[in-house]
């Protein structure tokens, strides 16, 4: 039995980090007062533009709000389709659905769970104005593929890299790769705020001027509004938090990297199913998901032992009651289907301590004894 529990997420650890430098940033900003939008906000954006390369960054107020707005700037309305996987957060399909337009639900690859591009154009209908690939648990999707869709068929690319900030493909940065890229601020993400948060990339600068406009009632001017757009700033005290830790993102990352290393080298010679990296990709395991057919004994022996875990997803999202209506068939989705009844999380944070790792996997073991 161990000492104490493992929790499955703890922030507390990278608070006291940084605790001390953020409340001097807020003290200076206060003697501002410029708490909304402001220089602190233009500067974080700034500096995220520069680490992903990337010509526009733009903040908002959550990851959820990234991809409405994305959706928006890119002309996405009702009575308009937009693909996107079946096995993801449910907040992927809600923007959708926020904006008017329908979800057309596309399975998954087995080997990442992410979107299998090769059933993409199957989907693709006269109405369909976006394709929206997420790039699950921090592992780039076949974004490649999926853009080549994209530009033949004269439909917008949005990426869901809110978990995904810092994965790569090669040189290049998920989000980064489409006509926008969406990210989420929320505490347990790569580059997490101490609250919610969010961020739209784009290369193209109408769709920077539009999403500006958007987040912001659509302000061009003192009291002139160029669009009917809402609120969603990210506030400048988190802004300031967010670039004290982006100096520090590549070391979480590299730190994520090794606890699941650590997993792969204790666990690869049971039957599970473990993450994977694709060829020439980088995962940034913002989730340390496996897969295995004696998920409700790994459950049981987690419980016993005080171990933290989760179920990332217990539901594809055509089954979620919002979507039943949609009619879709179980046999489109064997994939999302069996995903959903196989995996199970596995603690996975910057500050988690190895020893931790070790014991997980003794506790996986005795389950496979």
């Amino acid at each position: 039995m161990p000492e104490s529990a493992i929790n499955y997420f703890d922030i507390t650890s990278q608070y006291s980090q940084f605790e001390t430098k953020w409340f001097e940033s807020i003290r200076k900003l206060g003697s501002s007062g410029n708490f909304i939008l402001g220089e602190a906000v233009a500067e974080f954006e700034s500096r995220v533009a520069q680490y992903l390369n990337i010509k526009h960054a733009i903040t908002v107020s959550s990851g959820t709000d990234a991809l409405v707005l994305a959706l928006k700037a890119a002309g996405v309305q009702a009575g308009d389709t937009v693909i996107m996987p079946d096995f993801t957060f449910f907040a992927t399909a809600e923007a959708v659905s926020l904006v008017g337009a329908t979800p057309v639900f596309v399975d998954i690859q087995s080997t990442d769970f992410n979107i299998d591009a090769n059933q993409i154009e199957n989907a693709i209908q006269e109405n369909t104005k976006a394709l929206l690939p997420v790039h699950l648990f921090g592992a780039p999707a076949n974004i490649d593929a999926i853009c080549d869709l994209g530009k033949r068929h004269g439909i917008a690319v949005i990426e869901d890299a809110a978990q995904a900030f810092g994965a790569r493909i090669e040189d290049k940065f998920a989000g980064t790769f489409g006509e926008v890229g969406c990210f989420s601020f929320y505490p347990t993400k790569i580059l997490g705020a101490f609250g919610d948060g969010g961020m739209v990339v784009t290369s193209r600068d109408d769709l920077a001027e539009e999403l500006r406009l958007l987040r912001n009632h659509g302000i061009s001017g003192y009291n002139v509004h160029k669009a009917i757009g809402c609120t969603s700033r990210l506030n400048a005290v988190q802004a300031k938090l967010l670039q004290l830790k982006l100096e520090f993102v590549s070391s979480f990352i590299e730190r994520r990297r090794r606890i699941a290393m650590r997993y792969w080298d204790q666990l690869q010679e049971l039957p599970l199913g473990l993450p994977i990296e694709l060829q020439n990709s980088i995962h940034v395991y913002n989730i340390f998901t496996i897969r295995t057919t004696r998920r409700s004994e790994l459950q049981e022996a987690f419980s016993k032992n005080h171990i933290g875990y989760q179920i990332y997803y217990p539901m594809p999202i055509h089954k979620q009651s919002p979507y039943r209506k949609l009619n879709c068939s179980d046999a489109d989705f064997p994939e999302s289907i069996r995903a959903c009844n196989e995996v199970i999380s596995l603690p996975n944070y910057p500050e988690m301590p190895l020893e931790h790792v070790d014991r997980i996997c003794e506790v996986i073991h005795e389950v496979y004894s």
